[in-house]
């Protein structure tokens, strides 16, 4: 009976999701979201649905090596050099995961940190991550909805 049981709970366990409901903004060229969804993370991979009107407009997707936009697939770091050569390849898994970015000076504020250089901008509280590119005219939001 153990051995039945072992299985189902890895199932189980290993496949489910940590849903946050998350305010997202997202502005870069001629794509602009700002509207709710969920943030969606596990083992495996991380996803942001955004919803307008009840309806899914949006869905950012990160798993090991590929983004993908709503269902359409790339290879991360030919992704990520089109949108900018200078951005980590790693750059949404490091928003998401409010985790700093390399070679930037971090300054430590009372709930988060800052970090800017050049035209970026990126801020990391507990109630808000924001990173914002000025010259690249590039925006990305996400906020923890209670």
């Amino acid at each position: 009976m153990k051995y039945f049981i072992l299985p189902i709970l890895l199932l189980f366990t290993a496949c489910s999701y940590k849903t946050t409901p998350v305010i997202v903004a997202f502005k870069k060229d001629n794509l602009a979201i700002n509207d709710q969804g969920f943030l969606k993370e596990n083992s495996f991979s991380k996803k942001i649905e955004v919803y307008n009107v009840g309806q899914l407009v949006f869905v950012l997707t990160l798993k090991n090596d590929f983004i993908c936009i709503n269902n359409k697939c790339y290879d991360k770091k030919l992704f990520m050099h089109k949108l900018n050569p200078n951005y980590p390849y790693n750059l949404f898994d490091l928003i998401i995961s409010k985790k700093p970015l390399p070679n930037i000076k971090i300054i430590k504020t009372k709930n988060g940190f800052i970090q800017k250089q050049g035209s970026i901008f990126y801020l990391v509280t507990k109630n808000k991550v924001l990173f914002k590119d000025k010259s690249n005219k590039f925006l990305f939001l996400l906020k923890p909805q209670k």
